[in-house]
Order: structure tokens, then C-alpha cells, then sequence
């Protein structure tokens, strides 16, 4: 060893030093492995039940972050990412799996009536039961098990037009009254037992407590000869019920009430077949008041292919109020964005005038709006255009001395109106604030330079403000407008994109693509389809990409322009 260096070799290390190194070591990989186990045992249950529920693109997702998660914890060459892991997953998880899945759900029939899968359908229809019309009728009474008091009877006594015998009915099994051991308690005047071996009577005062949620939903008796309440008359009336659908080998569903067949097309049961004297003249399927028969719910999701695009293209009934939604969404995000910048650039340009007196003042109070929650400000003006009491109409009545003022819910044209200038309220505080600095950025001596040549203050403007301040406010500008595009906040709060265009559609007169989008997937009180919604999302996607690209391209020739000037 060279003389004055330390030796840090193995033999040189203290044996107390090494031991707690290496004790150390251990607990730190014994910690990482105890905690990478409970992050495998939930993964594994959460897949498992994903996996069950047929859930199988989330449970790939949980299954390829869990193996990520373990590779970087277990490899030391992937150390680095250890930090970023956690950020990492709940990207995927918030952002990625949910765009793949709206590509997905786009390209499928998913929506009110088709959420399940073909078997989770299939289940649901096979446990529906019906009271037959020949069926025994029965009154009932309620009695709780005294050892299990969520363990119910039936004490049931037929109808006297329809026969039968008095029984009494548990889960799974039916026996007739005579055999049931009365313990301690005796038969009323009605025929009822006040009390049973192990059960004892609900009363009155509790029956309705317990009737929808629970009573309702129990099947008494055996597999076969299965007892219910009636629906249709809870509170008096229980059955032998039957089950109303048989399953063939083939997939479709025969209904053992009416006897006739349904197929599944598309992932809903249509009737194709039944008894001739169900169909009229025609041939067509009917009930008893001559209605065609209706598609049975639910059905299941199925991939239909480019069904929903080519909906959007073909159906005139969904193409003309998509076309009008399209031209207002480009419309709205252009005007608001052009009203409020010029709005905002005048301001900034008065408000940058030395000669302008209290500037910090007037800046100041500008900028409140900007100040305020945009919902707070939308319902506030909400109720300054309301049609009938609103300030803003009562004044116009009064100064311009008419009847009515501008219809701002009712008619097409004045909600948009009241949109933009909902807009130009909200936005021009921030186009003020942007342009401000873009102008205070400017030198000034070029300024000098143009008076000398001779240049008026339009000039100076048009040929040296402008240009640079674009170059400076391009990109804002741009993600102003692609904000606006899918203002949601503001269409909605104000009118809900009302008025609507016909009975026929979802959509209203103000809607934009994203507030259109809400409504076929949840607002629109026709069902929510949400293959639709899913398809129109992907367009609102690919637009706003589309314009954003370009608007760059506009941005780089504004900065060749700034270099020439």
C-alpha cells in the first residue's frame, strides 16, 4: 500500500462495520421483497376478479404494470426508474388505458340496454320468471327466523277461486300447513299462526320496511316450483312462478310466457318467430293491442365494426345535427378566441399608454373576471339574460321601448350571442395579461426608427406591433383555441346547449362537439350510448390535433416574419 492512502480493502474492513452493512443490506432487500408481495397478492386478486368479470384489457393493463413494477424493483440496472414508477403507473392507468379503451368502446355497440357481456345477458334474462296466467295465487304472511333474522318464510294461503292447499314456504323448500309444527302458538281467526317453531311473525308496522328490499327479491320453495311476490301486487298477492326464457343450442331465447323466439343481432334480442295468432296481417309479431313486439332487455356489446363512423355519415338523422354541432364547435372556439384577444390587445395597448392616468388601477380592476371561478361567472350572467326578469333584457325594454328582448335560451341565434359574450367576459382579462407583457417586450427604438421613415401609427401597428406580438402570443393563442373548442364549462352551465334542434337528436342549437359528446353518453334522457360518444370523441381528438399541427406550421412563418422586421 502506497504511503498516506487508506486501505479500504475487504480484510481491512472492521468485523462489527461489515456485519451491520450486510445486516442492513438484508432488511433492505427483505423490506423490498415483503412489500413487492403484497403489491403481487392485490394485483393477482384485482386481475383475478377483473379477469371474471371479462374485464380483460384493464386486467392485461394491471398484470403488465405489476410485472414492471416488479422487473424494476428486482433488477439493480433499472434503478433509475424506481422513482418515476409510481408516475409512470398512474399514467398508463389515467391517461393511456383510457384512450385505448374509448378507441375500443368507438368501434362497438356499447350503450343503455347492451353494457354486459353475452353471458352476464344471458344470466340476467335466464332468472327472470313469470306468473302464468293459470297459475294458484296465494295471501301471504311474513315470519322471521329467530335464529337468523335474515332468514324469512311465507305462511300462504290460496285464493279461493283458483284451489290449492295452505303451505308454508322457506328457501328451498315447500310444506303443506298441516305438517308445520305451531310450537306454542295457535291459528287466528284468518287461518294464520300467531307464532311457528323458529319463526316468529313480522308485524305490520315492519313489513313495509323490509318489502322492496328484501322479501321482494327472495325465491321461496324449490328449484322447480319456485314462489315469489307478485310485482304487480306486492303487498297481497304471491305465485308459483316460471321461467320465462329457455336458451337453445343455437343462442336465441325462447319466452315460455308467449312462446316466441328471439335471435341476437348485433347483441339484441330480436323476436323472429312465434304463434301465428300472434301476427298480423303482415306477418309481424304483436301483442295483444297490436304493438309490434320490442327487442327484450338487456343484450350484450359486441365489436360492430366502423358502424358507428359510418352512422355518423349516412344517417341523415345523425349527420345533419352532427354537421351543425361541427360548424358552431369551430365558430365558438374561433370568435372567442378572436373577440377576447382584440378585446384584450385594445385594452393592453390603452392601458400601456404613459399619457393614460391610474393605469395600475384600471389594470387592476380588469382583471376580476379573470379573478372569479368560470362557473360562478356563467350562472351570474345566467341570471342577468334569464328572458323575463334578467337586468339586461328589462333594460332594453326600457331604453329601446319594446315589448320583448332578445330571446337569449329560446332562439338559435341569441344563445350563441350570449355564449360569446359569456366568453369575451371571461377571456379578455387573460388576452390583456399576455399582450401586456408582449407589448412591454417590444423594443422601443424601432418604433423611433419607423417615425423617421415616415411611418403613421397604423403602420407601426400593422407592420411592427403585430407581427411581433404574434410570434410572442402564437402559441398561446393556439391552446386558447383548442381550450374553447372543448369549453364544456360555459355551453353547458349557461344553456345545457339548448334550444334543441328536433325530438329526434341529442343535440341542441349551442352545443359543441364535447358538451354533444356528454349528451349521447349521459345527458340526453334518450339513453346513453356511449360507442357513439366514444366515436365522436375520437374525432374531437383527431380535429383539435389536426388544427394544432397547422397552427404551428402558422406559428414558425410568424417567426421568419419577426426576423425580417
Amino acid at each position: 500500500m502506497a504511503a498516506g492512502k487508506p486501505d479500504f480493502s475487504q480484510d481491512n474492513v472492521p468485523p462489527a462495520r461489515g456485519a451491520a452493512l450486510l445486516t442492513g443490506a438484508l432488511w433492505k432487500v427483505a423490506l423490498r421483497l415483503v412489500a413487492l408481495g403484497f403489491i403481487d397478492a392485490f394485483a393477482i386478486w384485482f386481475v383475478s376478479g377483473l379477469i371474471s368479470e371479462q374485464d380483460y384489457i384493464l386486467a392485461g393493463f394491471v398484470a403488465v404494470i405489476t410485472l414492471g413494477i416488479n422487473a424494476v424493483f428486482l433488477i439493480d440496472g433499472l434503478y433509475p426508474y424506481r422513482w418515476f414508477s409510481p408516475g409512470l403507473t398512474l399514467l398508463i392507468l389515467m391517461l393511456i388505458y383510457p384512450t385505448i379503451f374509448t378507441i375500443y368502446v368507438a368501434f362497438t355497440n356499447y350503450r343503455d340496454g347492451n353494457l354486459l357481456t353475452r353471458s352476464q345477458a344471458e344470466d340476467v334474462l335466464l332468472k327472470r320468471t313469470f306468473l302464468p296466467d293459470d297459475s294458484v295465487t296465494y295471501s301471504w304472511t311474513a315470519f322471521r327466523s329467530t335464529d337468523n333474522p335474515d332468514e324469512y318464510a311465507l305462511w300462504l294461503i290460496p285464493d279461493s277461486d283458483r284451489g290449492g292447499e295452505v303451505m308454508f314456504a322457506e328457501r328451498g323448500e315447500i310444506v303443506l300447513a298441516s305438517e308445520v309444527d305451531l310450537g306454542e302458538g295457535t291459528l287466528d281467526e284468518d287461518g294464520i299462526p300467531t307464532a311457528l317453531q323458529g319463526y316468529e311473525r313480522v308485524p305490520k308496522n315492519q313489513l313495509f320496511a323490509i318489502l322492496d328490499s328484501v322479501l321482494s327479491k327472495i325465491e321461496f320453495g324449490e328449484a322447480d316450483n319456485v314462489i315469489m311476490l307478485n310485482p304487480q301486487n306486492p303487498t297481497r298477492q304471491a305465485g308459483v312462478f316460471r321461467v320465462q326464457f329457455t336458451l337453445n343450442d343455437d343462442g336465441s331465447l325462447v319466452d315460455n310466457q308467449t312462446g316466441v323466439r328471439y335471435e341476437a343481432k348485433q347483441g339484441t334480442y330480436s323476436p323472429v318467430d312465434g304463434p301465428d295468432e300472434m301476427k298480423n296481417a303482415e306477418g309481424v309479431l304483436v301483442d295483444a293491442d297490436g304493438v309490434p313486439l320490442e327487442v327484450i332487455r338487456p343484450g350484450y356489446y359486441v365489436v360492430t365494426g366502423l358502424d358507428n363512423i359510418k352512422d355518423l355519415v349516412t344517417d341523415d338523422k345523425i349527420r345533419g345535427p352532427f354537421l351543425r354541432v361541427f360548424v358552431w364547435t369551430f365558430a365558438h372556439a374561433f370568435f372567442s378566441v378572436f373577440l377576447t384577444f382584440w378585446f384584450g390587445l385594445f385594452l393592453a395597448i390603452v392601458m400601456n399608454a404613459k399619457f393614460f392616468p391610474g393605469r395600475a388601477i384600471f389594470r387592476t380592476m380588469l382583471l376580476v373576471p379573470y379573478a372569479m371561478p368560470a362557473f360562478i361567472s356563467v350562472l351570474v350572467w345566467r341570471g342577468l339574460l334569464n328572458e323575463h326578469l334578467g337586468v339586461i333584457n328589462k333594460a332594453i325594454e326600457s331604453i329601446l321601448g319594446v315589448e320583448n328582448g332578445p330571446r337569449w335560451f329560446s332562439d338559435p341565434t341569441w344563445v350563441k350571442v350570449g355564449i360569446l359574450l359569456i366568453q369575451l367576459w371571461l377571456g379578455f382579462p387573460y388576452m390583456m395579461l399576455i399582450t401586456t407583457g408582449a407589448l412591454q417586450s417590444i423594443p422601443g427604438d424601432i418604433y423611433e426608427a419607423a417615425r423617421v421613415d415616415g411611418a403613421n401609427p397604423y403602420q407601426q401597428f400593422r407592420y411592427l406591433t403585430l407581427p411581433l406580438l404574434l410570434v410572442t402570443v402564437g402559441p398561446l393563442l393556439i391552446a386558447s383555441f383548442a381550450y374553447n373548442f372543448n369549453n364544456f364549462t360555459i355551453v353547458e352551465l349557461f344553456a345545457q346547449g339548448g334550444p334543441p334542434i328536433s325530438p329526434d337528436t341529442a343535440a341542441g342549437h349551442s352545443d359543441i362537439l364535447i358538451t354533444y359528446t356528454y349528451a349521447l353518453a349521459f345527458g340526453s334522457g334518450r339513453g346513453a350510448n356511449y360507442g357513439f360518444a366514444s366515436t365522436i370523441s375520437i374525432v374531437i381528438f383527431l380535429i383539435v390535433a389536426t388544427v394544432t399541427f397547422f397552427n404551428f406550421r402558422f406559428t414558425r412563418t410568424w417567426e421568419e416574419i419577426s426576423e425580417n422586421v
